[in-house]
């Protein structure tokens, strides 16, 4: 078993940072704040359709007004609002779109899952929305999963474990009661004193195989031998035949399939300041170690973490490099790859942003377009405003039609209809 650790370093900022409390090391927080997402992201050429962005501005329910900028071609509409802490979606069999709710990072038992119909293309908005299931604690992702007798499954992943629901078309609560799959680790790392560790889990369904990120319980701690953390790994439907498919992974929220092989964004450690490590999105094979706790990524390179003494330590030039980074603070996660679509978007993925916890930091806050080579460039910004004030923040991206897309955003509690103002021929 592997003893525990911690360095103590002084004059610590300690924060609640996405799905956890982390400890960062001293910073100053400048006096004025500053949007500086246009010179953190990485940038770099790319052989798809360079994109020339332009405003549009939006009106929510509320008469507030935001100004986003998209692709020239492209327009934005609010497709469903008051959705809380809207995360990551899916499409049911029967077409329609449902949407978690975590709430907060406090493990409330008050999440909720959404399912929304009707949508009207030319408003741009989804007409009903149902409640579909209340009362849930830590509702981060939701799919869908059917088996060889046709029987259609809604599975949904909370802190706790993974549950599934028998489901029929048209179904506006549960058909069934739910069917425990496997269960998640349910608390902090051994050691740790934190409040809130990494509480999300998020799900995709593959040629009959289920996979499932779940985050590390620290910010960087060396996990308990078979703890089932900060690891993707896949099993069979009913939860049987699990295999781990990517470890030393410390939260990736956000995992996705591109031309049959699994990719997945990854957010770097806490400790070590405002400017490092670079946040990652990672190619996942053969169930190798990409690092955490004992490496990180800067400028390309792998790095080893000697802020503390470990008990098994990695050689970091052994880890797999990473496709391609971002910002560090800027929060990866949502990220769908498409296959069939608009050419501004055939054969590239797009990543959330979901950006820095500290507002002032400012990193993220953006859609990035990233080939299947790394190459990188800016798709939608404006969800820091001007004045460095949230509007929004990204969370999922999920394809509505070959020259469409939803977002979501777990700030405003919205969901984002992009939309090219032309079909693609």
């Amino acid at each position: 078993m592997m003893s525990m650790k911690k360095i103590i370093f002084g004059a610590l900022a300690v924060l609640v940072l996405g799905a956890g409390v982390f400890v960062l090391a001293d910073i100053e927080k400048p006096t004025v704040v500053e949007n500086v997402t246009q010179k953190l992201v990485k940038r770099t050429a790319t052989a798809l359709p360079a994109l020339t962005l332009t405003p549009h501005t939006v009106t929510f329910s509320d008469g507030s007004t935001a100004t986003f900028r998209l692709p020239e071609g492209f327009s934005i509409s609010v497709a469903a609002e008051n959705l809380g802490k809207a995360r990551f979606m899916t499409w049911s069999p029967d077409g329609r779109l449902f949407v978690p709710d975590l709430v907060d990072y406090n493990l409330s038992h008050e999440g909720r899952l959404f399912v929304l119909e009707d949508f009207d293309a030319k408003t741009g908005r989804f007409n009903t929305t149902h409640t579909y299931l209340s009362g849930l604690r830590g509702p981060n992702s939701v799919a869908f999963y059917t088996d060889d007798t046709g029987q259609h499954w809604l599975y949904l992943a909370l802190t706790q474990h993974l549950v599934r629901y028998p489901y029929e078309d048209g179904d506006t609560e549960p058909s069934g009661e739910p069917e425990v799959v496997v269960e998640f680790p349910n608390e902090q790392s051994h050691g740790e004193v934190s409040v809130v560790w990494h509480i999300t889990r998020t799900i995709l369904f593959h040629n009959d195989r289920l996979y499932v990120s779940v985050g590390s319980g620290c910010n960087s701690c060396e996990e308990l031998t078979g703890d089932m953390r900060a690891m993707i790994y896949s099993m069979a439907p009913d939860g049987t035949d699990q295999r781990v498919e990517g470890d030393g992974l410390r939260n990736t929220v956000g995992i996705a399939m591109a031309e049959g092989t699994l990719y997945a964004t990854a957010n770097g450690v806490d400790h070590l300041g405002a400017d490092r490590p670079d946040e990652t999105m990672y190619k996942i094979e053969g169930g190798k170690h990409y690092g955490w706790p004992y490496c990180y990524v800067k400028d390309g390179e792998n790095m080893a973490d000697t802020s503390q003494v470990w008990e098994t330590p990695l050689e970091c030039a052994e880890v797999p490099l990473p496709v391609t980074t971002f910002a560090p603070r800027s929060a990866p996660l949502g990220l769908t790859y498409f296959e069939k679509a608009h050419p501004a978007l055939q054969g590239a993925f797009l990543v959330a942003l979901h950006g820095s916890f500290e507002q002032w930091i400012g990193s993220g806050y953006e859609l990035v377009r990233v080939s299947t080579k790394g190459e990188q460039e800016l798709f939608m910004s404006g969800f820091l405003d001007e004045n460095g004030e949230r509007v929004a923040r990204a969370v999922d991206i999920l394809q509505y039609d070959k020259n469409s897309l939803f977002i979501s955003d777990d700030h405003g509690g919205r969901i984002f209809y992009i939309y090219a103002d032309q079909e693609d021929e």
